[in-house]
C-alpha cells in the first residue's frame, strides 16, 4: 500500500494511507445492506475498522461498527467473499460485469485511486438476526495517500443504479478540482451530468431519474466515529466533525427517448466538507489506467 509523506506547518513529517472497501446489496423489496471495511496508516498510528449498515422499511436502520476489526474482502475469480464475526455479518457477491478503474487524483500530495471491483453482481448476505439480504449488489474499494480533509472538494455525489440489465456508476467532485466522470454499463459516458435529481447519461437523450428518496444516514460523520467511544482517536473524530454526509435508497427510473428502459434501486450519497480546500497544488484527474 502506497503512502504519500505530509509536512505538518511546524515541520513535523507523517505518512498517510487510507485502504477502503464499500460493499452493498439491496433486495428486490428494497432492503438494503451496506458494508465498510478498511485499513488507516497515519504516523505511527495503525487502525482497523468495520462497519455494517442494515435497513428495512418499517423497521429503521441499524448501524454497527468496530474498530477491532477490519475483515478484508476476499477475491477469488469472479466471486467477492466479506465476512466479520465481531459484527455478525457476512456476504458473497458473484460479478455480473468486469471492474472499472479510475485514477481519481494524482498530485503532489498523493493519489486517489478507485477501483469498482464489481460494478453489478448478484449478492447473499446474512446479518445477525436480521432476514437473510439476496438482491444485487456492488463492489469498490479506494485507496488514498492523502488524508480525506485534504483533498480538493468541497461537494462529493456518488451513486450507483443496479437492474437486471443495466448499471450506472457516477462520482461527481465539486471543489478547486472538479471532475465528474458517469459510467453506463461499463462505459464512461461522454456527454453526461449529474445533480441531485437526476443523472444525464447522454445528453437528454438517455437519463436516470431518482425517486421516492429513502434517508439511510444523515449528519456528521464524527456520530459513528464518536458512538465508538474512547476506541477511536480524538484527531480523526477532530477531523470528521468537519465532514457531512447524507446517503439515500431511492428508486431509480431509467430513460431512453423518453420511455422507461429500466427500474432498479438507487444507493446514493452527497458528502459535504465544511473546511475550505484551497487550490495550491498541481493535479489532474479522472484518469484510466494505461
Amino acid at each position: 500500500m502506497s503512502e504519500t509523506t505530509h509536512v505538518h506547518h511546524d515541520g513535523r513529517r507523517t505518512r498517510f494511507s487510507l485502504s477502503k472497501w464499500y460493499l452493498d446489496c439491496v433486495s428486490d423489496r428494497g432492503d438494503v445492506f451496506i458494508a465498510y471495511a478498511a485499513l488507516l496508516g497515519w504516523g505511527p498510528m495503525s487502525l482497523r475498522y468495520s462497519s455494517t449498515l442494515r435497513h428495512r422499511d418499517g423497521e429503521g436502520t441499524i448501524e454497527e461498527a468496530s474498530v477491532r476489526e477490519s475483515s478484508q474482502p476476499a477475491m477469488e475469480g469472479s466471486t467477492l467473499r466479506w465476512s466479520s464475526r465481531r459484527l455478525s455479518a457476512s456476504g458473497i457477491w458473484e460479478a455480473l460485469e468486469p471492474p472499472i478503474e479510475r485514477m481519481l487524483l494524482q498530485s503532489s500530495l498523493g493519489v486517489v485511486d478507485w477501483r469498482c471491483v464489481q460494478p453489478r453482481a448478484t449478492a447473499d448476505v446474512s446479518a445477525g438476526r436480521w432476514p437473510r439480504i439476496q438482491g444485487l449488489g456492488y463492489a469498490e474499494h479506494l485507496h488514498l495517500s492523502l488524508p480525506p480533509w485534504r483533498l480538493p472538494i468541497r461537494e462529493l455525489r456518488w451513486g450507483r443504479f443496479l437492474s437486471s440489465d443495466d448499471s450506472v456508476i457516477w462520482i461527481d467532485w465539486r471543489g478547486p478540482f472538479p471532475l465528474s466522470i458517469v459510467f453506463h454499463n461499463g462505459v464512461p459516458m461522454e456527454r453526461a451530468a449529474v445533480t441531485d435529481s437526476e443523472i444525464l447519461l447522454n445528453g437528454r437523450q438517455e437519463r436516470l431519474v431518482l425517486d421516492s428518496c429513502t434517508v439511510l444516514k444523515r449528519g456528521p460523520v464524527v456520530r459513528t466515529w464518536l458512538s465508538l467511544g474512547r476506541s477511536m482517536p480524538k484527531a480523526l473524530a477532530g477531523r470528521a466533525a468537519d465532514v457531512d454526509e447524507c446517503k439515500w435508497r431511492s428508486r431509480g427510473i431509467l430513460e431512453k427517448q423518453g420511455r422507461v428502459a429500466g427500474r432498479g434501486w438507487v444507493i446514493h450519497e452527497i458528502v459535504r466538507f465544511r473546511r475550505g480546500v484551497r487550490p495550491s497544488e498541481p493535479a489532474t484527474t479522472g484518469q484510466a489506467p494505461r
